[in-house]
């Protein structure tokens, strides 16, 4: 069962165990490959940092016991530093309470979740649903695929033999033709021939490549497409390219973009759409030191079909991965969602008189086509630090509920814990 709850004073113990039980070459091993990765590509830095920001903490852990040997009281209070803390936190919790067979297996699976930022965010995801329920006193069980069902959780002491969970990490990248990593990737080969060419722009340049479907694989191809596409904007023309690829190349006012820099996320992300003439694609913009600003978007020729992806993975799992037996709950984390942007969808959601976000209409169908043993789907944001009450901090994120007490298996011991009011982890 995890832990909810630790103190700074708790914070060298805690890394000492968490690295006896699991291993820091594990976490330092992640972190070097991340870097590795960097010196070859400068762009994918704040992308890669931020997908295996645990990682990168207790790594951050590591070098200060090796160096000090202890975590220094000053670094304590560093919340730059929490998440990883609350995992480390967890993780112990769990072994903890766990059998020494069971401990051997949830090691492994702590391990394997530093090979990969989906093994992390599906392992931090777990924990996160299984926080809640421990902090409303509930029973919980990591579930073992041969007790029948391959859901995660089981909450014993809910219903008449439990309720099963089943944890779903929704990658930004789901549904989305064009993924971040590659946008990155393609971005960083064509800055080493655009660069020393933007750094004379006085004006402002928009450059929006679409793509057939997604942006090359083979090494070979996207180098050709990127040499393609440089040509066009030293020529400062439009052109459909070899595959099938088309560039578009306009100039605009760079006012538009610099006014709405400091209007927030939202504003600003409307103001690049307005001046490229694409919606929520994957975008680069960079003021030169001459005054102006290149503007470079990528987007595919074939729609994105994001929340069809995530609702076609529920309803697979929703036929094979449960008893049948029990009430099920989808937990499901949107990692493109912060809590914030995830709080503001359900505000919108709850306003009388709004229209129902897509998000909405599609977990209503959902809900009206799923299996008699589906009670709900719950969504959250990705995990983050939230402000609590007399000055401490909570990791976690922001969660939505939706319920669907109608089901042959409903039991009304479940409304409690999801209670759709409770927003925060």
């Amino acid at each position: 069962m995890p832990a909810t709850e630790m103190t700074t004073a708790d914070v060298p113990g805690v890394y000492r165990r968490l690295a006896s039980a699991i291993g820091a070459e594990h976490w330092q091993g992640a972190v070097a490959r991340q870097e590795e990765a960097i010196r070859s590509n400068q762009f994918l830095g704040d992308y890669l940092r931020s997908e295996y920001a645990i990682a990168y903490q207790l790594e951050g852990l590591r070098r200060l016991v090796a160096r000090f040997g202890t975590v220094p009281h000053e670094a304590c209070n560093d919340s730059s530093i929490f998440p990883s803390l609350a995992f480390a936190a967890q993780v112990l919790g769990v072994l903890e309470r766990s059998t020494v067979k069971q401990a051997r297996t949830f090691v492994k699976r702590v391990r394997t979740a530093f090979s990969s930022s989906e093994n992390m965010h599906g392992l931090s995801l777990e924990m996160q649903a299984a926080t809640h329920f421990v902090r409303r006193g509930q029973r919980v069980a990591w579930h073992r695929e041969n007790n029948g069902g391959s859901f995660d959780l089981l909450i014993e002491d809910l219903g008449h033999s439990g309720l099963e969970v089943e944890c779903k990490s929704i990658s930004e990248n789901k549904g989305r033709r064009i993924h971040r990593r590659a946008a990155l990737e393609f971005w960083g080969e064509l800055w080493r021939d655009v660069g020393g060419i933007a750094q004379s722009l006085r004006s402002g340049l928009a450059v929006v490549l679409t793509v057939p479907y997604r942006l090359p694989v083979d090494t070979g191809e996207r180098s050709a497409l990127a040499r393609e596409v440089v040509a066009r904007i030293v020529a400062g023309s439009s052109a459909t390219l070899r595959g099938g690829a088309e560039v578009r190349i306009a100039p605009f006012d760079p006012a538009t973009i610099e006014a709405a820099k400091d209007k927030g996320r939202d504003e600003w992300r409307k103001a690049i759409d307005a001046t490229t003439g694409t919606a929520n694609r994957e975008a680069v913009v960079y003021g030169t030191p001459a005054g102006g600003m290149l503007a470079f978007v990528m987007q595919s020729a074939v729609e994105d079909d994001v929340l069809d992806q995530v609702f076609a993975t529920l309803d697979d799992s929703a036929a094979r991965q449960f008893t049948r037996k029990r009430g099920a709950l989808f937990w499901v984390a949107l990692q493109g969602l912060d809590a914030n942007q995830l709080l503001s969808l359900h505000e919108q959601v709850s306003a009388p008189g709004e229209q129902p976000t897509g998000l909405k209409l599609g977990v209503n169908n959902f809900l009206n086509r799923a299996p008699g043993h589906i009670v709900g789907v719950v969504f959250s944001s990705r995990s983050g630090l939230l402000l609590a009450i007399d000055g401490s901090t909570d990791s976690g994120g922001a969660t939505n509920f939706f319920l669907k007490e109608e089901s042959p298996l409903w039991h009304s011991s479940f409304r409690g814990p999801l209670r759709a009011a409770e927003m925060t982890e």
